[in-house]
């Protein structure tokens, strides 16, 4: 990755690829994987997986070595020695802390299936690529599908993403949510301009990226996540990252930063970047003394009539966990799955090995729950 950094034209090439990328993904362009490996402890394995084509560059992928799933800790009852693979770790791809997408950066005018097909067959030496959180129907995961039919493979749902299509009519929050739920969003707003003597109402600051950035850390690290240590200005490197990230964005107009407002007091703060004809939100916080309120749900609101005012992007990918997907005012949704393709002479035994591993994970999250519940 150092040497790619020092390489302008490859750089360039990289730029030029994730601009064009036949599934936009903010997350694996230089802006945002940079000052990643500078500042989020980029594991010593990382290296980029590319394809040139042409002079171009029309695949890119980060990966690192890593065990079944990354770092988690795999249960102890596993039959990794009857499968042959103890002791073995493959390649997944690079997701930092702040990379909610994993789908590769692929040239929209290159044969997609070819183009797997080279890629697998190029990294023989590790036993198995583990590719997360790709779109299970966007293009690059079908054509995934197809590839690895003929492999040893195995594909997990992930679970499905909050997201938004634009309509003709700004008719999003009519089809998601009751009359009930928005008429009490609308109260919440009127206490709230009742309460603070001022109109509440949402404002951009993408021209302004450092007080953006500097409003955010702070509002963040003011609520439980600075009390609790996982606030990004408070962990070593993350507000530096965020800083550059936001910066690099901003340079190219692809940083949107928005604040909910009562006059001078800020209510809640949203980041988001735009690609392609997509908008991905990035991160969010909120007055947690208004809680009660749901100011980063008011805010939310608010962007939606945003993104409805510009026809240019057509959807909003919320980079949300699918787990907390119903807490979410927007109601599409989009899968997102986990490939495991089976690569060399160890490749038969992949498939079972992460099939294990997950029924181990699922039996421990049972365990915990079961404990969690005899406890209260």
């Amino acid at each position: 990755m150092a040497s790619a950094e020092r390489d302008p034209a490859f750089v360039a090439r990289w730029r030029d690829l994730e601009g064009r990328a036949l599934e936009p993904n903010p997350f694996l362009a230089p802006p945002m994987l940079l000052p990643a490996v500078r500042h989020l402890g980029a594991p010593p394995s990382l290296r980029l997986v590319t394809v040139e084509q042409d002079g171009r560059t029309v695949f890119l992928l980060p990966v690192v070595d890593a065990p079944p799933h990354a770092l988690a800790r795999a249960p102890r009852r596993l039959p990794l020695r009857r499968l042959g693979v103890l002791g073995l770790v493959g390649l997944r791809t690079w997701m930092h802390p702040y990379c909610f997408l994993g789908t590769p950066l692929v040239d929209p005018d290159v044969d997609l299936d070819g183009l797997w097909e080279a890629v697998l067959d190029a990294l023989p030496t590790a036993p198995w690529l583990d590719l997360p959180k790709i779109p299970a129907d966007g293009p690059v995961g079908r054509s995934l599908r197809r590839v690895v039919a003929a492999r040893p493979a195995r594909h997990t749902s992930l679970g499905h993403r909050s997201f938004a299509h634009r309509r003709p009519a700004p008719t999003y929050l009519a089809e998601w949510t009751s009359s009930k739920n928005r008429g009490e969003l609308k109260r919440k707003r009127r206490v709230l301009q009742r309460d603070l003597g001022a109109d509440v109402v949402a404002v951009e600051h993408g021209d302004d990226p450092p007080r953006a950035v500097a409003g955010f850390l702070a509002l963040e690290a003011g609520g439980w996540k600075g009390r609790a240590g996982t606030a990004m200005a408070v962990r070593p490197g993350h507000g530096r990252f965020l800083e550059e990230m936001a910066a690099g964005f901003a340079a190219d107009g692809r940083l949107l930063a928005f604040a909910l407002e009562a006059g001078p007091r800020v209510l809640a703060r949203s980041l988001a970047i735009t690609a392609g004809p997509g908008l991905f939100g990035f991160k969010r916080a909120f007055d947690e003394e208004l809680a009660r309120s749901s100011p980063g749900t008011l805010l939310d609101v608010d962007l939606l009539d945003w993104f409805h005012e510009r026809p240019e992007l057509q959807w909003i990918d919320t980079s949300s966990d699918p787990n907390r997907s119903e807490a979410d005012i927007y109601g599409d949704r989009m899968e997102l799955a986990t490939t495991v393709v089976g690569l060399g002479r160890t490749a038969r035994g992949v498939p079972a090995l992460f099939a294990a591993v997950d029924a181990g994970r699922a039996r421990l999250r049972r365990r915990r729950a079961a404990r969690r519940g005899s406890a209260q």
